[in-house]
């Protein structure tokens, strides 16, 4: 496809960056908040004695941006590493900067997690019992309590791992990013060059005119949403289903190909950057005062009517998918533009969690659900210890992150080498 110039090999998107790297902190307040929702995640393993609707609400709203967000930017930034690199090196780049990282961590980080959910499943077990319809992880607990009947919470977490049985059982959990991330760059490099073929062709020429037109015009706004709800119809769930599976589930891998798709062409036309962010005060706006409230009538009206109405349940379902849709689109052009006109220019600070936004996340889970566990009785309203655990643990991450991961072999592979200030070294003697 015809291309704009290659860049200047020290070209920065800042504010894109930052974004990025706020995008990934956000999901460690997300998680936080997990076993603070009324409506229980099967999946999770700490549910709290004091849930809150109004965290329902937040995490709904995140869950509904923030991934799709994350592969708009990665499909950009995807784009421009091919337009620097070619073929190889962006492959070489991928394989140090995600395909290690998410080898390292489905090795090293997901066991701290199977080993954190076992053992707060145990202790649901314990004091209420294996309910009917329990999720597999509860049951699985069940099963090692009935085996185990003297053995405490840390010995039957401790047996498992010993056993090395855990290895069958190892899960993608929140590193599913990382690994559809992998099969997009492998699907996008291994197109290129039927792409640099295309080049010139009118077929090419017809599309960069309509992405141009949609970029600059407000329908981008409407075009876009349709093109996800269609997508969103294939969802299992009332709101877009969380990879959970290594083999990829096929309607998942199509919908946030949409996005990491249009993050590739925006960048290819990236003069067009500050288009797509245009009127970011009224997307956001719109979104939370008049978008949000009809997709959470729209997915309660789901709930009730799965409890009493079924023949309108696909009505009350469509009316989800449609508000939710608009409301990813509106969060992802409103932040976009909101980002580029706050953080255009660079800052240390920005810089610094940006960096270590990747760690933070790819550690998070672990400490989230220890700390998830310990509050789970205190008697304080659910919203207050959400924000207890999101501090505590968001301090945790950036202290390893400091003084374990910046400087080692570790942000090496993250973020690139860094070298310590030279305030920090020690004096040299002459």
């Amino acid at each position: 496809m015809s291309d704009t110039p290659t860049p200047p090999p020290d070209e920065r998107f800042h504010a894109l960056d930052c974004l990025r790297g706020c995008a990934m902190l956000l999901g460690v307040v997300l998680h936080a908040g997990v076993s603070f929702a009324t409506m229980p995640v099967p999946f999770w393993a700490v549910h709290d004695a004091h849930p809150n609707a109004l965290v329902d609400v937040a995490l709904f709203a995140v869950h509904d941006f923030r991934m799709q967000l994350f592969f708009v930017l990665a499909g950009f930034f995807g784009c421009l590493l091919y337009r620097r690199y070619g073929i190889a090196g962006t492959a070489r780049h991928r394989l140090l900067r995600v395909g290690v990282p998410f080898v390292l961590s489905v090795v090293l980080i997901v066991p701290t997690i199977m080993g954190a959910f076992l053992w707060a499943e145990l202790d649901t077990v314990r004091t209420r019992g294996l309910e009917p319809g329990a999720p597999a992880p509860r049951a699985f607990a069940a099963q090692q309590l009935a085996a185990h009947p003297d053995a405490g919470n840390a010995e039957i977490v401790w047996e498992q791992f010993a056993s090395g049985r855990f290895i069958a059982l190892l899960q993608l959990a929140h590193l599913w990013f990382l690994y559809y991330l992998l099969i997009y760059t492998a699907v996008f490099l291994a197109l290129a060059p039927l792409a640099r073929a295309l080049e010139g062709s009118t077929a090419v020429a017809r599309f960069d005119s309509a992405f141009r037109w949609l970029c600059e015009s407000r329908a981008r706004l409407a075009v876009l949403p349709v093109l996800t709800f269609l997508l969103l119809l294939s969802m299992q769930s009332p709101v877009v289903d969380t990879p959970l599976r290594w083999i990829p589930e096929r309607h998942l891998l199509a919908y946030y190909a949409l996005f990491f798709a249009f993050g590739w062409a925006l960048y290819r036309h990236r003069d067009l950057v500050p288009a797509f962010g245009a009127g970011w005060r009224t997307n956001l706006v719109v979104a939370h005062l008049v978008v949000l409230p009809l997709a959470l009538v729209a997915l309660g009206g789901w709930v009730e009517a799965t409890k009493t109405d079924e023949a309108v349940v696909p009505v009350w379902r469509a009316l989800g998918f449609a508000t939710q849709a608009v409301y990813t689109w509106l969060l992802i052009a409103g932040l976009w533009g909101a980002f580029g006109h706050y953080f255009a220019r660079p800052r240390a600070w920005v810089r610094y969690l940006a960096d270590s936004a990747y760690w933070c996340y790819l550690a998070s889970i672990t400490p989230v659900v220890v700390l998830q566990f310990v509050v789970k009785d205190w008697p304080l309203p659910g919203p207050l210890k959400w924000a207890l655990v999101s501090t505590v643990a968001m301090g945790l991450l950036l202290l390893s992150y400091e003084y374990l991961v910046r400087y080692t072999f570790i942000g090496a592979i993250l973020n690139g080498r860094k070298i310590r200030p030279a305030a920090q070294r020690a004096p040299v003697s002459g």
